[in-house]
């Protein structure tokens, strides 16, 4: 499924979390949250989070703990929204799940 938005209705983006792959929506987290569709205290925020360090989501992702590293630092440094504490946290972990996984 390819999800290229062309459009800023974010209820309708919300919609679609629930269908994302988690590399989908780690990818997809700046974009989410400079349309508001991420916002602090927010029940879709919550989902997102718990999608987040879901540890076999985070585990069947393919993604790795450096490429997970990474999306923390642009999410952290995006210019066009304000990172969202709960999310940056949720990364922080899921690297951990990673880290500690190859233990």
């Amino acid at each position: 499924m390819n999800y290229l938005f062309i459009h800023s209705d974010a209820d309708r983006v919300e919609e679609m979390i629930p269908s994302m792959s988690y590399a989908t929506l780690v990818e997809s987290l700046g974009w989410l949250t400079e349309i508001g569709v991420i916002t602090e205290e927010d029940p879709v925020t919550m989902l997102v989070v718990a999608r987040l360090v879901d540890r076999s989501r985070v585990q069947r992702s393919g993604l790795s703990a450096e490429q997970l590293r990474e999306a923390a630092d642009k999410y952290c440094n995006g210019t066009h929204w304000t990172p969202i504490y709960a999310v940056v946290k949720a990364l922080e972990s899921a690297q951990g799940f990673l880290t500690t996984a190859g233990k």
